[in-house]
């Protein structure tokens, strides 16, 4: 039986060193559905997409959590809960945020996408034991799926630049206030699983891996499902042959079907982002209004069908596009419902010798598979800032 936990969207600050170039404030986000991924050069970051804008009055009682992440937009007063903090508060049955607003491509002027992009480059822009960005340019690489490359980038590049004024407050740490202006040259968009192919391609040293140039130089498919979309990148001897977006394949599409199962066998009406705080504990409240009366079920073996039944469409969508993969020599597996179809998908091909099966993360492996991409634009960031400084 799998464990609920495991699908539930991570909150992750690692400091460590990853690089940098003289002068230069490098800052890779990858602003998902589910979670915003960020890598600076002092730390490794994840926190979930969501935010809920909130007053002081709501901050009085007890200790925060090491977690809790806190927003403030300094021209507006504005205060915001990010991330965890601010799904535990969502009720169940909760429709104030429409999944077109959370999960819709035209999700990059709500106020939400801005607080939680600008606590993405807040953290990024933190300083640590490893190195500060005082002083220093910032430059930020992010990443869209290949199909919305072309009409996205404007957009992105759009919320991201210009002058921006807010604080950032993780657990009890204090504020720290950002009052910075981002020029639109300063960012870098690139397709999204270009970034995992560059990191399954790096170690953590920053040198390419020695079966780099097979990666490259063979037919390579990158699977990278993510929470809305399932993007598919295509490589053949050392071209980009074609990409594809699916925007019905992916973890979002998985809890559907959870939710659906869960209010047609229990009657529990749960939506889409409030399935992260029961995702975590692994059971659903089941009431009897009638007889005043609740008890607390497990829902893993719903999740466990749904997440199987989503996986083999998208697997069954691949094989018509591509030939059963029997033309490939590699089929890396990246994303964040990578990681949670990785046995199914590893189990579908188990008989194909001449397919390998790896890891978007098999290079630092320390950090979660939701980070492959990430990574990888923060690799290639460091190679142009490399050039830059020359």
């Amino acid at each position: 039986m799998i464990n609920t936990a495991d699908f539930k969207t991570k909150t992750i600050f690692e400091e460590r060193p990853n690089g940098s170039v003289e002068g230069m404030w490098g800052v890779a986000l990858d602003i998902g559905y589910s979670s915003v991924k960020g890598f600076s050069p002092t730390l490794s970051y994840c926190f979930p997409s969501y935010a809920r804008k909130i007053n002081e009055n709501m901050l009085a009682f007890g200790s925060p959590d090491k977690h809790e992440i806190l927003y403030k937009d300094n021209d507006t007063g504005e205060l915001w809960r990010v991330g965890s903090s601010a799904i535990d508060i969502i009720a169940s049955d909760e429709s104030r945020d429409s999944v077109a607003s959370l999960y819709g491509r035209n999700r990059y002027f709500s106020p939400m996408f801005i607080v939680i992009a600008r606590t993405g480059l807040g953290i990024g822009m933190m300083d640590n034991r490893y190195g500060s960005p005082n002083g220093k340019n910032l430059v930020v690489q992010t990443g869209l799926p290949p199909a919305y490359m072309k009409s996205d980038t404007p957009l992105i590049k759009e919320v991201l630049s210009g002058r921006h004024n807010f604080s950032v407050k993780i657990g009890k740490r204090a504020w720290q206030t950002f009052e910075f202006e981002l020029p639109e040259d300063n960012i870098y968009v690139m397709p999204q699983p270009m970034g995992t192919l560059l990191s399954i391609a790096t170690n953590r040293e920053g040198y390419q891996v020695s079966e780099a140039n097979n990666y490259f130089n063979s037919n390579m498919l990158i699977l990278d499902p993510g929470f809305g979309t399932l993007d598919v990148f295509n490589i053949k001897n050392r071209l980009i042959d074609s990409y594809e977006t699916f925007d019905d394949l992916g973890m979002k599409r998985v809890l559907q079907e959870t939710v659906e199962e869960i209010f047609e066998k229990y009657h529990v009406e749960i939506s889409v982002p409030a399935m992260q705080k029961y995702l975590g504990r692994g059971t659903i409240t089941v009431t009897n209004r009638k007889e005043r009366k609740t008890s607390e079920v497990l829902f893993s073996d719903i999740l466990e069908r749904a997440n199987k039944k989503v996986c083999l469409e998208a697997l069954q969508k691949i094989e018509n596009i591509y030939n059963n993969l029997f033309d490939h020599k590699y089929l890396v597996i990246t994303g964040g419902a990578g990681a949670a179809w990785d046995g199914i998908i590893r189990d579908q091909y188990l008989n194909m010798e001449t397919l390998r099966i790896i890891s978007g993360n098999q290079n630092d492996n320390t950090l979660p598979c939701i980070f492959s991409n990430v990574r990888g634009y923060y690799i290639y960031l460091l190679g142009k800032l490399t050039k830059m400084a020359m």
